[in-house]
């Protein structure tokens, strides 16, 4: 869930959040993949 949920993050403004209408944020995440989102996020956020 990790690669899923932090793909959409890194993406910014190109992925919206339908919930929200706005870019997907850490806070959008399940609380339940939180920890492992932020991980996959700290290892790919320079790709």
């Amino acid at each position: 869930m990790g690669a899923f949920y932090g793909s959409k993050i890194l993406r910014g403004d190109d992925e919206i959040n339908p919930k929200t209408g706005k870019a997907w944020t850490i806070d959008d995440v399940p609380k339940l993949w939180r920890e492992k989102v932020q991980a996959w996020l700290d290892e790919h956020k320079e790709d």
